[in-house]
């Protein structure tokens, strides 16, 4: 279980509960820092069987390494992200197996904190599954009976990877109370309750938080609010990249207090 600390602005007291939902995904975003500052920011792109480099882009400047492993001692790849524009290409020292895992981080150089992604590698192949089915038509006279057949259709699983929760996110109403989450890597996580749209309470200031992707989906953050040293946990299922589901830690959709609001199921849309 990979995890990265960032500081974040308020977060509601939620009940435990417990990333991909076993939802099929290449990128399973994993984030983990050992500091109160800053995680850098990382995207990687698509990994194949047939890749000879892997890239992206990240915090400008920011050492990326590809390891084999969480705790390899060796390094499939090393270099340094653009000091300008934030993109990287560094050459992999090895081929890499179908759906074999590889671990890509960044790490700012000053202050050591990293932010790290577990990228499955694909097929070199990657077009859509195509199947075919028959119809088939029939045309009948008294002396002969002819058949065509005919149609072929195309299938595509649908997919999304969701990188980070950063920015603004706005819960449903229930029993006239709302919420508003706001994820910042400047000021933290910011959570506020609300009733017939008007601010009641602030839930959570500045907390500082670690995320774990279980699946690229299912979600576990560990937050401990400003001025606290008890540390509490919420769990997350996405639905799609702008849209999560409050749940517990078998994934299962639940009902949790806000502050003042009675219990409820919370679903938020990232605005």
């Amino acid at each position: 279980m990979k995890k990265f600390m960032v500081a974040l602005t308020g977060l509601v007291t939620l009940a435990t509960v417990g990333a991909t939902v076993p939802a099929t995904a290449v990128t399973t975003a994993h984030a983990a820092t050992k500091s109160t500052y800053v995680s850098p920011s990382l995207k990687v792109n698509a990994i194949y069987t047939t890749s000879t480099k892997v890239a992206g882009t990240a915090t400008k400047g920011s050492k990326i390494t590809v390891k084999a492993t969480k705790n390899a001692k060796t390094n499939l790849a090393s270099g340094t992200a653009s000091k300008t524009t934030g993109k990287y290409s560094i050459k992999l020292s090895k081929k890499l197996k179908k759906n074999a895992n590889v671990y890509v981080y960044a790490t700012n150089s000053k202050t050591k904190a990293y932010f790290y992604r577990i990228i499955r590698v694909q097929a070199a192949s990657t077009k859509a599954a195509t199947t075919k089915s028959t119809s088939t038509k029939k045309t009948t006279t008294k002396k002969t009976t002819t058949e065509k057949s005919t149609t072929s259709s195309k299938t595509s699983a649908a997919s999304f990877s969701v990188k980070t929760p950063t920015g603004t996110w706005t819960s449903n109403t229930a029993n006239k109370y709302s919420q508003k989450w706001v994820f910042s890597q400047k000021t933290g996580l910011n959570e506020y309750l609300y009733k017939n749209g008007k601010k009641v309470k602030t839930l959570v200031s500045y907390a500082k938080y670690s995320v774990s992707a279980k699946t690229p989906t299912f979600w576990k953050i560990t937050y401990t609010p400003k001025g606290s040293k008890t540390k509490q946990t919420m769990y997350l299922r996405f639905t799609s990249a702008k849209k999560f589901k409050v749940v517990n830690s078998k994934n299962q959709v639940i009902s949790t207090k806000a502050g003042v609001a009675p219990a409820a199921k919370w679903t938020f849309t990232k605005a």
